[in-house]
């Protein structure tokens, strides 16, 4: 069984990354174990399991780790890349936002990250780290088929209209708080975006994933880079 770990910033990754796994892997031969990690520093850590799904004859095993903050993502993978290489995980993949570090520090964060010291020589090949720029969300606003499934008045011209910037056409990653973008959006049509887990995952389901795969995924490098991850773990690139 092929076995890849995810270490991300928060919630709202971890049910993008699930679904996402879900598009590209299926879900007849996958076991999907979603963790969180909690407490540290003051408190002690502990490792919970927030949900689970398992198969019949799995053909993957999937572990999506919460990290709770988006400076945690590299610790947690540098504390647990030995064991999971271990029990035989092939991947251990972070996911993490840029906000707040503005755009003019990507490179410099990104080459910090992808440093590790020369105890984990041996598991460096195993290890990546994706960062959405400016956030997660950035990916969600690009997939702009998603906004009539939201809502069919939400067309190019009616959120220009009232919002001064038109999703359609923007490039995503120059709006600085997308999450924010998103929120504003669906409230024209007296909806709203949220980090609650409901809210969260009904906007993950609405996303159009066969855009995302084909199309999205080439104007935005982190997300293109995490698409070819998973793809090379399957053992398809395109």
């Amino acid at each position: 069984m092929k076995r890849i770990a995810f270490f991300v910033e928060g919630q709202t990754e971890q049910i993008f990354v699930n679904r996402l796994i879900k598009e590209i892997l299926g879900t007849q031969q996958i076991n999907i174990i979603q963790k969180q990690f909690r407490g540290g520093t003051n408190i002690p850590k502990q490792e919970l399991v927030r949900n689970s799904s398992f198969s019949r004859n799995p053909k993957f095993e999937v572990l999506i780790f919460d990290c709770g903050a988006d400076n945690r993502v590299k610790s947690e993978m540098m504390e647990n890349i030995t064991n999971l290489r271990k029990r035989g995980y092939e991947m251990i993949i972070g996911v993490r936002d840029l906000y707040p570090i503005p755009i003019e520090d990507l490179e410099r964060l990104e080459k910090g990250l992808m440093y590790l010291p020369h105890r984990y020589k041996n598991d460096a090949a195993y290890f990546d780290i994706i960062v959405a720029v400016h956030e997660i969300e950035t990916w969600f606003l690009a997939e702009t088929h998603h906004l009539q499934r939201i809502d069919k008045r939400l067309t190019s011209k009616f959120i220009k209209d009232r919002l001064g910037f038109d999703p359609y056409t923007v490039n995503p990653e120059s709006r600085i708080h997308p999450a924010k973008d998103l929120d504003n959006i669906y409230k024209l049509v007296g909806k709203s975006y949220t980090k609650r887990y409901n809210a969260t995952t009904r906007v993950v389901n609405k996303l159009d994933y066969n855009n995302i795969r084909n199309n999205v995924r080439y104007n935005l490098h982190s997300l293109n880079r995490l698409l070819i991850l998973i793809e090379k773990f399957k053992g398809t690139t395109k």
